[in-house]
């Protein structure tokens, strides 16, 4: 009995021995990763609250055959998506965004129908369309579109208009009159049938999914005569995701 006793209190010795020797080894390891998991940890806690105080909703994508706008049912990035809400697509963000931002995102939910509309009847892609109506009105914000509703720059050049036909906001030159639409949804209307001008035929070529190659078209037949204006298209159908309305 006395000899299993001095056995089990020299194991315990060496056990105890040894288990410094690993902690003075290896301890700092284990100190590194005890504090990573306590940071990790409370940055997920900081994230929950954070959503819950803000009332954040997360959007849900649902396959390509309910609403053609997501494939993969996952969501690709968490600061902003397309949604669909009572039946309409909605583009939403999260996080703080510029006053700007918001304005774009709002004009392109109130707009995005005629832009799709149009797609259907004429084979503009949707995308286009609203990245042109975005560009030309600075997010709804212009002159021409809060007052003419004319959303594309649209001119008049006819010198015999009836009343309440264009309207000038520059100087006394015809060439700076532009058209007076009584809808936003006229605009749209009047923007296609203008793309439909024999000027423009070559746009057509290009697949509806193509805006890439839509937008050096439209810039390289002379709808606009900023240098920039396809890559400015381009930087605002990606940033706003407004691709995904080509599907719909």
């Amino acid at each position: 009995m006395k000899k299993k006793l001095i056995q089990i209190k020299h194991f315990l010795i060496v056990f105890k021995h040894n288990l410094n020797m690993h902690w003075k080894k290896n301890g700092y390891k284990y100190l590194i990763i005890f504090f990573t998991g306590i940071i990790i940890y409370t940055k997920d806690i900081y994230f929950v609250i954070q959503l819950k105080n803000n009332n954040l909703k997360i959007p849900i994508y649902e396959p390509s055959e309910k609403n053609g706008i997501d494939t993969t049912g996952s969501i690709k990035k968490p600061v902003s998506g397309i949604i669909r809400e009572s039946g309409k697509v909605k583009l939403v963000s999260f996080g703080n965004e510029s006053s700007q931002e918001k304005r774009y995102k709002s004009y392109i939910n109130n707009h995005y129908e005629f832009a799709v509309e149009e797609m259907h009847k004429y084979k503009i892609p949707a995308s286009i369309t609203l990245a042109q109506g975005l560009l030309e009105t600075n997010g709804g914000k212009s002159k021409l579109a809060t007052r003419n509703n004319n959303h594309f720059g649209i001119k008049c050049f006819s010198r015999k208009c009836k009343k309440g036909h264009c309207s000038n906001f520059n100087d006394d030159s015809h060439k700076d009159f532009f058209r007076i639409y009584n809808s936003t949804k006229e605009s749209y209307r009047a923007h296609s049938l203008f793309l439909k001008k024999s000027r423009y035929e070559n746009i057509f070529s290009f697949s509806e999914k193509d805006y890439k190659s839509w937008a050096h078209e439209l810039k390289k037949s002379g709808y606009a005569t900023d240098k920039k204006y396809a890559y400015k298209l381009i930087a605002l159908i990606e940033k706003y995701e407004l691709y995904k309305f080509d599907e719909l």
